[in-house]
């Protein structure tokens, strides 16, 4: 027993020293107190004598002390309901000993069913401090907690008593003292905030980065989102410019009609009506669809230019409405394996940022935009060619990062265009000419 009570004090004293050179260091002066004061009384009930009333009034004090560090540690707010339990359990003892009661039988046990009920607190928080943080050594001195409790709990049950006393308190004092000291040895405990060792501190850095990482995808998400609405703005305005063709035809025919007399000029009249009608129907219906399914198909064979027709169209209108010509050179039956919705995006991406090139270039003489594809290598090239300025040198190298643009703008539009084109197994180049620019995209062929 003397060997255990000295390597109790052992650890003690080498433990109070290195405490002493930390706390210039420590962050929480008040979670020092708490853990110093309560290694020194564990340490210390060892060596009390086998008597009842000290030993379970030092077991009250320990748990009390116990649980304002498992509180601390916790963030708990309820330190006055602790406080107020803790004194019903010292005024139930200091009634029974003032009314000579602490010598019986009933009060011994109700006492002792008292501790066991107060320790359910610091017990519980301890319990929830390793589910937040899972450190193994967390989990060992909630143990050597525990231990130190029960132990505490046998000798006040086995002082004048016919259980045997085997000052349990020593052993589980110094196993308290050996987990205190792995405690210190960790990351300078003490000198952080809280339990946070290199483990938690890795931990929390982890969590962060996840956070991040979510942060970052919903922020892609989103922008994909932004230029999808965008792409169907452009789309849609394009679909208005045809659609306005197509009312357009239907007024003038229907003013025929109402001009002439002659019911065959009159019926043919309708006619025409009611093919523009059916022509403009399809037309819109088809646009729907496309934007319906847009970024929910998978890859399929794609023919540029009958399934694309609809949206070289739409793009067509577009550039017509800003004066540029767009000439389509494309093959007939020239198929690609890629996401239709997918590609449609990418080349309305890349013939803006044609458009806005071209009109970067005031006066000039030649407005145009070209898309033309052909095979290279077993792969599908697409390339699209402007007469506009072309990208700055310093650029080229760059013109694919996100948020770098040569205009005025996000230089969002790109950056999609090439995730979109390396999604469906692509790469999108971007090819330096005299008088212009050239993006060219490599795809897969069926």
């Amino acid at each position: 027993m003397i060997w255990f009570r000295a390597a109790s004090v052992a650890l003690l004293l080498f433990e109070l020293v290195l405490l002493a050179i930390r706390f210039p260091l420590t962050r929480s002066k008040l979670e020092f107190l708490w853990f110093s004061g309560l290694l020194i009384l564990v340490v210390a009930v060892g060596f009390l004598p086998a008597a009842r009333e000290a030993v379970g009034l030092a077991s009250l004090v320990i748990l009390w002390a116990l649980g304002m560090y498992a509180r601390h540690l916790s963030a708990s707010q309820r330190s006055l309901i602790w406080h107020g339990a803790s004194a019903v359990v010292l005024l139930t003892f200091l009634f029974a000993r003032a009314t000579g009661l602490t010598e019986t039988l009933p009060f011994y046990f109700l006492y002792a069913f008292l501790l066991c009920l107060l320790s359910l607190y610091p017990l519980i928080l301890l319990r929830g401090i390793c589910r937040a943080n899972p450190h193994p050594l967390l989990y060992l001195y909630t143990v050597a907690s525990s231990v130190q409790l029960a132990a505490l709990l046998y000798d006040y049950l086995a002082i004048d008593s016919s259980i045997p006393e085997l000052s349990l308190r020593v052993f589980s004092g110094v196993l308290y003292a050996t987990i205190c000291g792995l405690l210190l040895s960790q990351e300078a405990y003490l000198q952080g905030s809280g339990w946070q060792g290199l483990h938690l501190r890795l931990g929390e850095q982890q969590r962060r980065l996840r956070q991040a990482h979510s942060r970052l995808i919903q922020t892609e998400n989103t922008m994909m989102l932004q230029d999808r609405l965008i792409v169907t703005g452009i789309l849609a305005a394009g679909a208005a410019h045809e659609f306005k063709n197509t009312l357009s035809h239907i007024r003038t025919s229907a003013d025929f009609a109402l001009r002439v007399e002659d019911q065959d000029s009159t019926r043919q009249a309708l006619k025409l009506i009611e093919e523009q009608a059916q022509s403009g129907q399809r037309a819109v219906g088809e646009l729907l669809d496309q934007l319906l399914k847009r970024g929910r198909e998978e890859t399929e064979t794609v023919q540029l230019k009958s399934d694309l027709e609809i949206v070289l169209r739409m793009i067509r209108a577009g550039c017509r409405r800003e004066g540029i010509h767009l000439s389509v050179d494309i093959p007939d039956r020239f198929g690609v394996r890629v996401r239709r919705g997918e590609l449609e995006q990418i080349l309305v991406n890349l013939v803006r940022n044609a458009m806005d090139s071209v009109r970067s270039v005031p006066g000039a003489l030649e407005r145009k935009i070209q898309i033309r594809s052909r095979l290279v290598d077993g792969q599908a090239v697409i390339e699209v060619v402007d007469s506009g300025a072309g990208v700055p040198p310093e650029l080229q190298n760059r013109i694919f990062e996100l948020a770098v643009s040569g205009k005025q703008s996000t230089g969002l539009g790109l950056f999609l265009a090439k995730t979109l084109v390396e999604h469906n197994r692509g790469r999108l180049v971007y090819v330096p000419i005299d008088n212009g620019g050239c993006f060219r995209i490599f795809l897969p062929v069926p």
